[in-house]
C-alpha cells in the first residue's frame, strides 16, 4: 500500500493546493494521503489565517485523509529545520512511502544537484561564504552570492531564490539523511509564482489571496474552494492576521531582558538590543518589524524571532527538539475511511501520538514542554479574537 506525505500550511487552503494533492495521489498511486500540517504560527514567522483546527477540517474536506500537527518550535522556523521536522514526522509514520512537494521546477536531477551542492560544503564555499556574511549580507543572499562567485550553473543558482525550490531542495536533503525509503515527487506549480501579489484566476497564490482579502476584493472568492471562501468571507474572525497580535507581541517583548531575548532561536550578534529598542519606542507590528529588519536580517527571519518571543520558543527547546526522543505525532484530523491508516501507525510508530489530551503523559517532558507551546498557541489566537476556542480539542476532528 502506498501512502503520500503532503507538508502544508493551507494559510489558506485555495484550489492550487486541491491540485496539488489530487496530483500527489495519481502520481504515485496512493490509498491514503497523510498532510503534516502547521499549527496556529507559519513559517513566515506570523499567526494562520484561521485557527489549526479550522484549517485541518480543510485539509480533510479536500481530499487529506490524516492531518498531524507541525509543531511550533518546527513550523516557526527556518526552511532547513521546518523540512527536518515535517520529514521527520512523516518517516515516523512507519507508512509513508512518497512525498510530494510543490516546487518552481520539476527536473528532480536538478533538485537533487541543488541539494547535494548544499549539503556538501567544500571549503571554498565555506570561505567564500564566510567572506559575504562579513559584509553584512542575509544569510540567503550570501550563499547566493557565494556560489555565483564560485561559478555555479546560472539557470540552477537561478532555482536557488525561489521560495519553493528552497523548501524541495531541503525536503530532498531530509530525505537523503532521515528516510532514504521514501520516494520524492516533486508537483510543479501551476499558473502563478510563489510571491505573486495579484490574482491569477481560479488558480493564485495564498499570498495574492491574503492580500486580496486585506482589500476586500470580491474576485478572491475564485481561488478558493467554497468551504474555505465561506469562513474567510463571512465568518467576522477570520482571516486573523499579525495586527491581531501586536498588543501581545509588543508586550512580551517589553518584559523581556536582553538576555532573554538573545536565548530565541536565530538571534546573533547584537541583534537583541535592536529588538528591544523597537520594541520600546514602536506601537504596532509593522512598524516594529520595519524598525528590526535590515540587510543582514531578512523580514522573515526577524518575524519568527518575533513570534518565537511571543510562544516561548527558546533555542535551548529548538536544539532538544530535533533529537528523535522528544517528537510527538498529534492528530488534528481523521477522515473515518482512513482509521485503518491510523491503526497501522499506532502499531508500527515508535513515536507518542497524541489523540487526546491524557496521552501528553506518554512525551518526554521535552515533548510536554513543546506541546504546551503549541497549546498556548491556541490561548493566544483565543484573545485575539476574543473567542473562546478549544485549548487542544480532547479528540481530533472527523469527517
Amino acid at each position: 500500500m502506498r501512502v503520500v506525505g503532503v507538508v502544508a500550511e493551507y494559510n489558506p487552503l485555495h484550489n492550487g493546493h486541491i491540485y496539488h494533492l489530487e496530483e500527489a495521489k495519481r502520481r504515485t498511486g496512493a490509498a491514503y494521503c497523510i498532510v503534516v500540517m502547521s499549527g496556529n504560527f507559519v513559517q513566515r514567522g506570523e499567526p494562520a489565517c484561521t485557527d489549526k483546527f479550522t484549517r485541518a477540517e480543510w485539509a480533510l474536506q479536500a481530499g487529506a485523509d490524516l492531518v498531524i500537527e507541525l509543531p511550533s518550535v518546527f513550523a516557526n522556523a527556518s526552511a532547513e529545520k521546518f523540512a527536518e521536522g515535517a520529514v521527520s514526522l512523516l518517516a515516523e509514520t512507519g507508512v509513508v512511502t512518497d512525498l510530494a512537494f510543490g516546487c518552481e521546477l520539476s527536473d528532480l536531477d536538478a533538485l537533487y544537484q541543488l541539494a547535494n551542492i548544499l549539503s556538501n560544503e567544500t571549503p571554498a564555499f565555506k570561505q567564500t561564504l564566510a567572506l559575504h556574511l562579513k559584509q553584512g549580507k542575509s544569510y540567503p543572499r550570501a550563499r547566493y552570492d557565494a556560489l555565483f562567485e564560485l561559478g555555479l550553473n546560472p539557470n540552477l543558482l537561478h532555482e536557488l531564490i525561489k521560495p519553493n525550490n528552497i523548501l524541495a531542495i531541503e525536503y530532498l536533503r531530509c530525505l537523503s539523511l532521515i528516510a532514504p525509503s521514501i520516494e520524492p515527487c516533486p508537483i510543479q506549480r501551476v499558473q502563478n509564482a510563489y510571491n505573486e501579489t495579484s490574482l491569477t484566476g481560479d488558480i493564485s497564490s495564498a499570498t495574492a489571496i491574503r492580500a486580496a482579502f486585506r482589500d476586500n476584493d470580491p474576485n478572491v472568492m475564485e481561488a478558493l474552494p467554497l468551504f474555505v471562501s465561506g469562513a474567510l468571507r463571512f465568518d467576522s474572525q477570520f482571516p486573523i492576521t499579525i495586527d491581531d497580535i501586536s498588543p501581545m507581541l509588543l508586550y512580551k517583548l517589553r518584559h523581556m531582558s536582553a538576555d532573554e531575548v538573545y536565548e530565541l532561536p536565530d538571534v546573533s550578534e547584537g541583534l537583541e538590543q535592536v529588538f528591544l529598542r523597537a520594541a520600546a519606542s514602536c506601537f504596532d507590528a509593522e512598524s516594529f518589524f520595519s524598525a528590526v529588519k535590515s540587510k543582514r536580517y531578512t523580514l522573515a527571519r526577524c518575524k519568527r524571532i518575533g513570534m518565537s518571543a511571543l510562544l516561548g520558543i527558546t533555542d535551548r527547546l529548538a536544539y532538544e527538539m530535533r533529537n528523535t526522543e522528544n517528537h510527538y505525532m498529534r492528530i488534528l484530523g481523521l477522515r473515518r475511511s482512513a482509521r485503518s491508516l491510523l491503526s497501522a501507525i499506532v502499531s508500527i510508530s515508535n513515536v507518542p501520538i497524541i489523540m487526546r489530551n491524557s496521552d501528553v503523559l506518554n512525551c518526554s517532558p521535552i515533548a510536554q514542554e513543546s506541546l504546551k507551546i503549541d497549546a498556548f498557541s491556541t490561548d493566544i489566537l483565543a484573545y485575539a479574537l476574543k473567542k473562546e476556542l478549544h485549548r487542544d480539542r480532547q479528540s481530533a476532528i472527523t469527517l
